[in-house]
Parts: structure tokens; sequence; C-alpha cells
């Protein structure tokens, strides 16, 4: 049985239960959540928090950057125990990066314009080749020759060098806004994901190839939308290509809904959502989306990918932000296993070997730690699940404890 400390301002809470190893520190909300191993993470959010610990949680250390306690960082990549880059959202956004564990933070790009929010960030750890993006901003308030369009384009940057740096993505049809695809959600920090983010060199010139999946909502739909990205940094206005793939999912018509959170791993997608204001809605919004493998031909390249061709619903009890799967290997009973998480809390996913058509979804409600609330984000490493959340969540989930013997 494991001793779980619940840390504010006013008081502590000692909670007894038997399948979680969780760690709480100061009563902030957390959504950027960076896994480096089963016992090491790093985590921000509002009030300029970032923490990080090397121990499985045992004891944690803050870092948070001074001069931006009003700052909510909704995102957070790692690199190891010294090297973390942050994201704020709004409110003139702002990336930090820190190379010496927290002692000191340096502004990498800033940007003070008129309704700027940002919702993601992804690096590659091998390339240093990241992408950031945002809620889209209508092209009539930055350039005077389109002052009569009432296009929007969400807001993209790339990096090249771990996010040192930061450069202007150009618009195109591949980050258009559209009824079916018109805001993304920084609710977990995973509304983005990537199959290749890579820098190489052809005849001495630098070329980018960016290969990745974005998500949330519009009006009639959800959508997930797929694009390919070519480009040479010395060149960009002359050489940049792109390839674009929606792929539609159901959602109720209105504002607010879509997909929230996504997994990459394999052929599948996972993806979970709903609508931030509908915590306990007994509807399933929530998929799986298979991929195939695909060859795409750009003018200098080809690139081998995969597409969308069919998903599946992951039942689900309620509005869900976040998901994180597994694979335990060698696993008689289950292709995979997973928890997906919510403002009301957590489910329990497992698909067995014989399909998704089987799967199951429990929610932990029903269990000691039914008083959960607030679960924003979640991601894992092995067999550890790390789940971040509300009022200074931050937690452990052994899966092995959690699913038993798969």
């Amino acid at each position: 049985m494991n001793t779980i400390l619940y840390i504010n301002k006013l008081k502590i809470n000692v909670i007894l239960i038997f399948f979680f190893s969780v760690n709480f520190t100061l009563a902030q909300s957390y959504r950027g959540l960076s896994v480096l191993s089963e016992n090491e993470i790093w985590a921000s959010g509002s009030k300029g928090t970032v923490v990080h610990t090397l121990n499985g949680g045992t004891s944690f250390d803050t870092l948070s950057p001074k001069g931006f306690g009003r700052k909510d960082f909704r995102d957070i990549q790692a690199f190891n125990s010294q090297s973390a880059l942050i994201m704020s959202a709004g409110d003139s956004a702002v990336f930090l990066k820190t190379t010496n564990h927290g002692k000191s933070w340096k502004v990498v790009y800033q940007d003070n314009r008129p309704g700027i929010f940002f919702d993601v960030i992804e690096i590659n750890p091998k390339s240093g080749v990241g992408i950031a993006m945002g809620d889209p901003l209508p092209d009539s308030l930055f350039n005077p020759s389109l002052k009569n369009s009432t296009e929007k384009h969400f807001v993209a940057l790339y990096s090249i060098d771990f996010g040192d740096h930061w450069q202007a993505i150009p618009n195109g049809t591949w980050n258009l806004a559209t009824d079916n695809l018109s805001s993304m959600y920084a609710a977990s920090g995973t509304s983005l994901v990537y199959n290749k983010l890579e820098l190489t060199v052809t005849q001495m010139e630098p070329v980018i190839t960016m290969d990745f999946y974005f998500a949330g909502g519009g009006f009639f739909s959800g959508q997930v939308r797929q694009v390919i990205l070519s480009f040479n940094q010395k060149n960009i206005s002359k050489t940049f290509e792109y390839l674009s793939f929606p792929y539609q999912l159901s959602f109720p018509s209105g504002d607010g809904w879509g997909i929230y959170g996504m997994q990459l791993m394999n052929n599948q997608l996972f993806c979970a959502g709903g609508h931030w204001k509908y915590p306990n809605t007994k509807d399933s919004f929530s998929y799986i989306i298979d991929l195939t493998k695909v060859t795409y031909s750009l003018k200098n390249k080809k690139i081998e990918s995969k597409i969308a061709f069919n998903n599946q619903i992951i039942p689900q009890n309620g509005y869900r932000s976040g998901i994180y799967m597994y694979q335990p290997t060698n696993s008689r009973k289950f292709k995979f296993i997973g928890v997906s998480v919510g403002s009301n809390g957590i489910d329990k996913i497992e698909i067995p070997q014989n399909g998704p058509s089987k799967m199951t979804t429990t929610s932990l409600l029903n269990h000691p730690y039914k008083d959960l609330k607030g679960v924003n984000s979640c991601k894992g490493i092995g067999k550890s699940i790390w789940v971040v959340g509300n009022k200074g969540l931050i937690f452990r989930i052994n899966t092995a404890q959690l699913f038993g013997d798969f």
C-alpha cells in the first residue's frame, strides 16, 4: 500500500490507495508533461510552474523561471536532466529553454500578436527538428494586401536546433482553418504527433522534412489532418512544398467538440476527445485510427509514410483530453493496454489480441481513488504511466499493478 501526499497552500491530506505510486507538489494546474524514463519526468503548468523528478516522484525540484509567474506553460519538451523547453499558451506567448537544470532560462521565442495562442510543441530529440502550432489567426490582421480575406491559418513555427531558434512555416491549405478544423486544443500538449521531423543535407543544402498529424475540432465535426512538408531552409519561399490529407471524425455540431489528445504507436493513432464543457457525457468521442503504409512523391524526393484508412470508437466515461497506450511484449491476453484521462477521472483501456471490437473500458472512479478529478495529460515509458492535472496532481501508474498478469 502506498502513501499519497496532497500538498497545497492550506493543508496536507494523506490518502492511502493500492495501485498508484503518486506524488503531489504545489497546487498548480499541470498540462505539460515530458517523460524521459520510468523515474524521470518534467512537468509544467499554471503560475509559471516547472518541476522535475529523477527518483520516480519521491521528491521534486521546482525549476520555475523567474519573472514568468503569470504564464501558463501548457507544454514542455525535455531532452535530459539539464535541458528542457517550455511553451506558454497565450497572453503574449513565450518559449523558454534551460540547459542547466533550471538555474537559468533563456527566451527563445516571443509572440505578442493579438489573439496568439499556442497549443503544442514537438521536437525530435535525435534530429533537433521541431514544430510548434497554435490556433488560427486571420490573414487580414497582419497582411494589408489581404484585408478583405476571411481566411484564417493555424500558426506554425519550426526549429532545427532543439528549439534554440524558431521561424515561421509558410501558410497553405495544409494549415487553413475550415468548418471541420477551426481550432486545436492545448489541454494536454498532445494535439500533434509525428512520423518524421528530419534534417538532411543534399548537395550541401539543408532540407527539412516533416510528416505529422494535428487534430482539433470545428463547428461541424472533428478532424485529424496529416501534413507532409519539405523545404530548403536557405530558400524556403522557392522550395516549400506540401501534401495534406484530412480525416474526418464524427462529433456533434458546435464549437468545443473534437480531438484533444493523441498518441501514435506503430500503425495506430489513438485519439482522445469530447467537449471540455461536458465532462460526464456518456457518448464516446475517442477513436483508434488505423494507418497503412504509403509512399508519397514530392518534386525531389519520395517519403515513406502512413495514411489513415479506418477508425473505431473507444468507449469512454466522459470527456477525455489525453491517452496513453502500451503494447505489452509476449502477452497472450492484450494487444494494447493503457489509460485515457479527463476532468472527471481516468479510464482503463484493455484491447485483447483478437481486436478492438472486443476492447473494454473501465472507469477508475469505482476504485479507492474515486475522488480523482481534473486529470489533464498522460504519457508513459516502459511499464510506468505518468499523469498530471489540476490542484498539483502528479502521479505514476504501474501497469503491472493496474492490469495484473498480462
